[in-house]
């Protein structure tokens, strides 16, 4: 499906919120005002709502269904789909090396309480959350997603290792 969309420059707000909800389901913009994305029925219905906030607002968007499209130009696009989508592992495989660091900094200072732990937990959580993000608009199984998801487990097991830590010392266990 490809979305054709021009809202006005004032207020800048709907522009944003447009953008932002165009990235989150995982679109790819072909150009300014351009996206594309797999007709998949939830994202149909969500773009659907987009194309109506957009149009109430005194916007203009258009939707349409790409009937045709040679097998070099699908695999040209699903090449860039799963290009957006390493990137974002990538992110996130940067910040589960943060977690990795931050679990090993506390261990080796023996910060083993709560209030750490409860740290750790929010952040583990966040990178959870990240992760599932990321996997719902990743359409086409990019090629980072598996270590994206190993480092992710290794992240839980070094927080159940920590934790495990914690309750012993705090005699809770």
């Amino acid at each position: 499906m490809i979305l054709i969309y021009k809202v006005p420059a004032e207020p800048s707000t709907l522009r944003v919120r447009a953008w932002r909800k165009i990235k989150d389901m995982g679109a790819l913009y072909l150009q300014q005002s351009v996206a594309i994305y797999p007709k998949i029925k939830h994202l149909v219905e969500k773009f659907s709502d987009l194309v109506a906030e957009i149009r109430a607002s005194e916007g203009e968007a258009l939707l349409f269904e790409v009937i045709n499209l040679s097998g070099e130009e699908e695999e040209a696009l699903i090449f860039k789909f799963n290009e957006q989508r390493n990137l974002e592992y990538r992110e996130l495989m940067d910040k589960c090396e943060d977690f990795f660091a931050e679990i090993k900094k506390e261990t080796e200072r023996q910060n083993f309480t709560f209030a750490e732990l409860e740290e750790n937990d929010e952040e583990l959580d966040k990178l959870s959350r990240w992760y599932e993000k990321i996997k719902e608009r990743d359409f086409f199984e990019a090629s980072m997603r598996q270590k994206a998801e190993e480092m992710l487990a290794r992240c839980r097991e070094m927080f159940f290792e920590f934790a495990q830590t914690v309750y012993k010392k705090e005699g809770t266990m």
